[in-house]
Formats: C-alpha cells, sequence, structure tokens
C-alpha cells in the first residue's frame, strides 16, 4: 500500500481509492469539492471547478550519500549553493558561510559574515541561495552569489544580498556589492534563471518573472507590476515550511516541510507552463528523516543537503 499526502486548507477528508492494481489512501485537505482519478500509473488529477490539476506524488525515491553532516552541524544551517566541487551553505541570522568540497568529503572553512556586510535585513534567514551566471571579475573563480533575506525589512522590502565570494588558495572571502528589494511586504524568495529572476511570493501563491537585474545597476528595487510574466498558483504549492529552492531544467524545484510536523517533508518540481505541481517525493518515506536546508547542483546531479548528510538524489 503507498501513502500520497497532499496538502490544501480546511477540514480534512480520507478517500479510499481503488485502481486495478492497488489501494491507494489519499490524505487531504481541501476547501472544495473535488474528483480524483487514479489511473493505474497512480497519476492523480485534482479536477477544481473543471479544471484539471495533474499532482503526480511519488512515495519514495532513490539516493546516494554523498557525505555525513553530523559532526559539522549547529543550529542555524540554511540555504546553500555549489560551483564546481564547493558547497557553501549560508546559515540562519547570517553569520556564517560553511564551505565544503564535495571531492574531499569535508568542510574546508567558514566564512564569518562582518556586521558591515549583512545588507538591510537585521535577521537574513538565507532560506534560499543562488548562484547567478554574472561575475563582478572576470578573473573571479566564482560568480556571484544572491541570499534571500526571508524577513523583510522595518522599510517592508523583502530581497536579496548579493555576494562576491573569492579564494585565495586555501582562504574565502566575501563581500556585498549588491542589495536587490522587492515590493513584497513578506517572505519572497529570489531565484536568479540566466537573463530572468523568479520571486516567489508564498503568501499569495504567485511567482513573478523579472528581468534579472545587473550589478551594473546598483543597488535595485523591484516592483512586482514590472514582472515579464505572472504565475498564480490554483493550489498551495508551498508549505509554511519552505526550505531552499532554484531553477532546474525550466522547472522551480525546492525542498519543503519538517520531519514529524503537520507537513510533508518533500522535494516539490513546480511547472511553471502549467501553473501546477509536478512531482513531489516524500522524503521521510525515503529514509531521508532529518530536516533538508539546501538543494543545489553538483557534477550535473540534484543534491540536497539535510542536516545530517547530504545526497544526491537519482530520479
Amino acid at each position: 500500500m503507498k501513502r500520497f499526502p497532499a496538502i490544501w486548507a480546511a477540514s480534512a477528508i480520507l478517500f479510499t481509492v481503488w485502481s486495478c492494481q492497488e489501494i491507494i489512501e489519499l490524505d487531504m485537505e481541501v476547501d472544495v469539492d473535488v474528483e480524483v482519478d487514479v489511473d493505474v500509473e497512480s497519476n492523480i488529477n485534482i479536477r477544481f471547478g473543471g479544471v484539471v490539476n495533474p499532482v503526480l506524488v511519488e512515495s519514495t525515491l532513490n539516493y546516494e550519500e554523498i557525505m555525513p553532516l553530523t559532526s559539522y552541524f549547529s543550529n542555524g544551517a540554511q540555504g546553500g549553493d555549489c560551483w564546481g566541487d564547493y558547497f557553501f551553505q549560508f546559515t540562519d541570522s547570517h553569520r556564517y558561510v560553511r564551505i565544503f568540497d564535495l571531492s574531499r568529503k569535508k568542510m574546508v572553512y567558514t566564512i564569518t559574515i562582518p556586521d558591515s556586510q549583512r545588507g538591510f535585513v537585521s535577521n537574513c534567514h538565507s532560506n534560499t541561495v543562488c548562484f547567478g551566471t554574472e561575475y563582478y571579475d572576470a578573473e573571479d573563480p566564482f560568480p556571484l552569489i544572491y541570499v534571500s533575506t526571508g524577513y523583510a525589512s522595518q522599510d517592508g522590502y523583502t530581497g536579496a544580498l548579493v555576494y562576491r565570494i573569492t579564494q585565495d588558495q586555501d582562504q574565502f572571502s566575501i563581500a556585498l556589492v549588491q542589495t536587490i528589494k522587492m515590493k513584497i511586504p513578506s517572505w519572497t524568495e529570489f531565484i536568479p534563471a540566466g537573463d530572468y529572476a523568479y520571486l516567489c511570493y508564498t503568501g499569495k501563491r504567485i511567482i513573478y518573472k523579472v528581468k534579472m537585474p545587473r550589478l551594473k545597476e546598483g543597488d535595485i528595487v523591484i516592483d512586482p507590476a514590472s514582472a515579464v510574466d505572472t504565475y498564480q498558483f490554483s493550489q498551495q504549492p508551498f508549505s509554511s515550511r519552505n526550505q531552499d529552492r532554484l531553477f532546474y531544467q525550466g522547472k522551480i524545484v525546492f525542498a519543503t516541510g519538517v520531519p514529524g510536523g503537520h507537513e510533508l517533508s518533500a522535494l516539490v518540481f513546480l511547472n511553471l507552463e502549467e501553473r501546477e505541481r509536478e512531482r513531489i517525493y516524500n522524503f521521510t518515506e525515503s529514509g531521508l528523516e532529518k530536516e533538508s536546508e539546501s538543494i543545489f547542483v553538483w557534477r550535473d546531479e540534484l543534491c540536497v543537503a539535510f542536516v545530517d548528510r547530504i545526497v544526491k538524489l537519482i530520479l
């Protein structure tokens, strides 16, 4: 028997759906009348007023462990991204950057971010961290890295802090080179994607596609009204416990949930063109029982850093 959790708002309903191969229990919270069709491939179609929202839920996924993190972990590990073999993981309150050499399976350096480099938000959560494609200097070893603030500033802006990371042999340093403010009052994640960026406004189930700010523009404020496209989702694609996210193969991919909580701990693929969740992989039922913090690509493979280990996903 497989369990397919999916979350919406309001009262809980238990559906037991028979297919020709198996019984599927579907735990759902819904606020509208729902019809459920399940084919032999377990492709669950939820119909809201005639609109079909395909949600393919796979209860488990395969993975390979890259390295354990238990000996390195302390409270506060959050979003991160990878360039070459180096994985850069930021922390809550924006105090540290831990740098791991994934090829050697060890942490090699810790940057302490000085107060002068912490940007316009007093408590940057560093929930989503992504490398872009632009370099501060053509000779730099890493492109600019974008750190979502999560929390809003006192004047009501969320946004991203843009950093230059440099390396001198086994020493690393970081410098704030640009701030990107967004006219969105609550938790929003900034995701660079080449010539564009995606602003994930969790509370309103909206993703804005905007032109990617360039370094030469200096500190900038983005108005969602300038978006070149807007993706409004008909159901909540996020939970209130969102983790890191990135733009991957034309989709927004993110980790979500906290094990042991009331929300699914999972990997979610959002299909932007269809405005729907496309795939959801259950972390907990796959044996990944700790909280996920970072999602990134290493050697062309999708990877996730949990609080106890880094794994490569086999999808």
